[in-house]
């Protein structure tokens, strides 16, 4: 019998700390359902929309630490405005288990994958939004799978470069070093698992102190442990085109103004060398997980523009 969220109340003790209006109630409340890829069974959240739906459908990805449902606000908030959404636990983290190593390569092919199977049920033109590290996973998705029609995404930290790492790393000790042991003890470090906490700034998911001490006791997400093999392949991971020859799509970047996990100067290089139509908007009093205003009106009032003009 496989989980459903009812089992783990955790994110029930979330809800408070979002915005009323973006919370999960009865009448909004996501359809939970498996989907079969590969040796994976994909526990989705389903919001579907009831009167009026828009022209889009847009597919939420989570990042390192996170899963579909940590991003229910996110997703209540665009099924307000009329927009179906998808929110996949990507494999390892949420719902969706994993019986060995796991590889975010598996998070590219899976995402990739899932935009195929949704265009299939409804040719509903997709948006992908990803939040995190979920940005960068948004992009490179786009560059693959070339069917998207627009991103919104939170950063974009390319994590090749050895400035992300560092910046990214939980100290500088293990951002100096970890990329570089991974690589070469690939062979002895793939099975080892250790707490996600270890490896990043977990402190700093959200300004809100009581909201980041319920995240660390999120079994299935921030309080979750990691397989080493997934950070050696993020850290690995190049897209299939490069920002400066993108141009398949609009992208919109929310970049929250005091994200300490991914602040702004980790993202801007990429940014910068994108050739897509773009724009960028700094969410003001935002932290990594955006939740206080008046950000979240800016962040409302810039996706609806960006799409209603797409």
């Amino acid at each position: 019998m496989l989980d459903t969220y009812d089992s783990y109340p955790s994110w029930r003790k979330f809800q408070p700390y979002f915005p009323e209006d973006w919370r999960i109630n009865e009448q909004n409340a996501p359809e939970e359902y498996y989907w079969k890829w590969r040796d994976f069974d994909v526990h989705i959240d389903h919001y579907k929309t009831i009167n009026k739906p828009k022209n889009f459908k847009l597919i939420l990805l989570h990042g390192g630490g996170g899963n579909g449902r940590l991003l229910s606000p996110v997703a209540v908030f665009f099924n307000r405005l009329g927009y179906e959404c998808i929110a996949p636990d990507l494999p390892g983290f949420g719902l969706t288990k994993i019986h060995k190593p796991n590889s975010y390569y598996t998070w590219i092919d899976l995402v990739n994958d899932l935009i195929d199977s949704e265009l299939e049920k409804s040719n509903m033109p997709i948006v992908l939004s990803g939040i995190s590290l979920g940005g960068m996973l948004a992009y490179q998705v786009a560059c693959l799978n070339k069917k998207v029609s627009g991103l919104i995404v939170t950063s974009l930290a390319d994590t090749r470069k050895k400035s992300v790492q560092m910046g990214l790393a939980r100290n500088k000790l293990f951002g100096a070093v970890s990329p570089l042991l991974l690589s070469k003890l690939s062979v002895l470090t793939d099975d080892l698992k250790i707490p996600i906490k270890w490896t990043t700034k977990m402190w700093a998911m959200a300004n809100n102190s009581n909201f980041v001490n319920d995240l660390m006791g999120d079994k299935v997400g921030s309080g979750s442990w990691v397989f080493l093999k997934f950070f050696r392949t993020l850290f690995e991971a190049s897209p299939e085109i490069e920002p400066e020859n993108f141009d398949l799509c609009p992208l919109l970047f929310l970049q929250p103004e005091k994200d300490y996990i991914i602040p702004w100067s980790m993202s801007k290089p990429f940014y910068d060398a994108l050739s897509c139509p773009k724009s960028l908007v700094f969410l003001e009093n935002c932290g990594h997980i955006p939740l206080e205003e008046p950000g979240t009106d800016q962040m409302i009032n810039s996706v609806v523009e960006f799409l209603e003009e797409l």
